[in-house]
């Protein structure tokens, strides 16, 4: 469950970090040619993304069943959850969540392809401010790098489409701070539903109570929002500035990729320069209580809640043990194993300051920004609660 929702506006971070170095070179090699008249393309080709996306989706073999029924199935739990978990966490919404969206895997695939194409465009806007690939040379290597980057990206989305179960999608880079919207990809749920055999109300409130925790953490707490922009945009300025470099930044990146072998770090952390680790580290740690919290507050929850709630758990953690090679090397390969590991620390964390000192005091975590945890303290919870008893 954990590793298959929730992936996509906060892995584009990770994901802009690990395509830098792709990023540099393109423009380093696309920048000799800069100075002729031809106008180039853009830095990703985003057709090109939706295609391979559609492609690798499948959307087609998974229809959305009942979409009217299930609208109003899932309107009534995210009705029925938004009290359960202000009574837990003792805060309330400034107002229900009422954009409520039953998506299949195109419907899905196009919402996201249209956020992705936000979180990348302040990277676009550098890119071509800076001439872009000018020159026949220029125009030649820019129209197949371009095209490349779309089917990576697409290849990603496409991968996720299949997977992905509900997403709270808050519109992160958008200019207004409204809220969310809730989307529901029906056929992915219905599938690993009937796959392992469980109950069809209990499961889907299940997932809607950790994507309805999601909402009270970024509309509840308004600057949490605000935090997680500022710290997508210090990440776009360092990675422009990569890009903006000369063929150094590609020759460092590449030195620290290889020093980085056999160092138990992963290869995203590998090529990060001193800089973007800290900003790097810092959206870990906010993703991780993100997600750590929601699992929490859907276990808590849920345990009281869900008759069949121990076969969800016992059925969604063996499904996790078994993803097959090619999942695994995906994960790896795109950072996504890096995800599994915030959910996995992020509620632990939760979890014993829970145990430690009760739900209100982990609630503190969303006062304001000195207060979220540092990746140390998420590793040593005990840190982070003698830190706040001290403030």
């Amino acid at each position: 469950m954990a590793g298959d929702q929730n992936e996509l506006r906060r892995f584009g971070a990770a994901l802009l970090i690990g395509i830098a170095a792709g990023l540099a070179a393109r423009y380093y090699f696309d920048s000799r040619a800069r100075n002729e008249s031809r106008v180039p393309s853009g830095l990703i080709d985003w057709e090109q993304a939706r295609q391979a996306a559609l492609r690798l989706s499948q959307w087609e073999q998974a229809p959305v069943d009942d979409r009217h029924v299930r609208r109003q199935q899932y309107a009534q739990m995210v009705a029925q959850s938004e009290p359960l978990i202000a009574e837990y966490l003792g805060v309330q919404l400034p107002e229900p969540v009422n954009r409520i969206f039953v998506f299949d895997r195109r419907e899905w695939l196009e919402a996201n392809i249209v956020s992705f194409s936000q979180l990348f465009r302040p990277l676009e806007e550098v890119y071509e401010k800076n001439g872009g690939g000018r020159g026949a040379l220029g125009v030649m290597v820019n129209d197949v790098s371009s095209k490349l980057l779309g089917m990576q990206i697409g290849g990603l989305l496409g991968y996720l489409a299949q997977r992905v179960l509900g997403q709270y999608d808050l519109s992160l880079l958008s200019a207004e701070a409204t809220g969310g919207s809730l989307y529901f990809v029906e056929p992915n749920i219905a599938r690993v539903q009937q796959q392992l055999g469980l109950n069809d109300t209990d499961f889907r409130l299940w997932i809607t109570l950790h994507e309805m925790t999601h909402a009270f953490e970024f509309e509840a707490y308004p600057w949490v929002r605000r935090y997680f922009r500022e710290l997508i945009e210090q990440n776009f300025t360092l990675i422009s500035s990569q890009m903006l470099g000369n063929g150094n930044n590609l020759i460092d990146t590449m030195m620290r990729l290889v020093q980085g072998v056999g160092s138990g770090q992963h290869w995203i952390e590998s090529v990060l320069t001193p800089e973007q680790r800290v900003v790097f580290d810092r959206i870990q740690a906010l993703m991780s209580i993100i997600e750590g919290y929601g699992n929490h507050v859907m276990n808590a929850v849920g345990r009281r809640l869900l008759p069949s709630f121990s076969q969800i758990e016992h059925q969604i953690a063996q499904r996790q043990r078994q993803r097959t090679l090619l999942d695994q090397m995906v994960f790896r390969l795109t950072g996504l194993d890096l995800k599994l590991a915030q959910y996995q620390q992020g509620e632990a964390f939760v979890n014993a300051v829970v145990a430690a000192r009760g739900i209100r005091f982990a609630g503190r975590v969303w006062e304001r920004p000195e207060h979220l945890p540092s990746m140390e303290e998420i590793r040593n919870p005990a840190m982070w609660i003698a830190r706040i008893e001290r403030m």
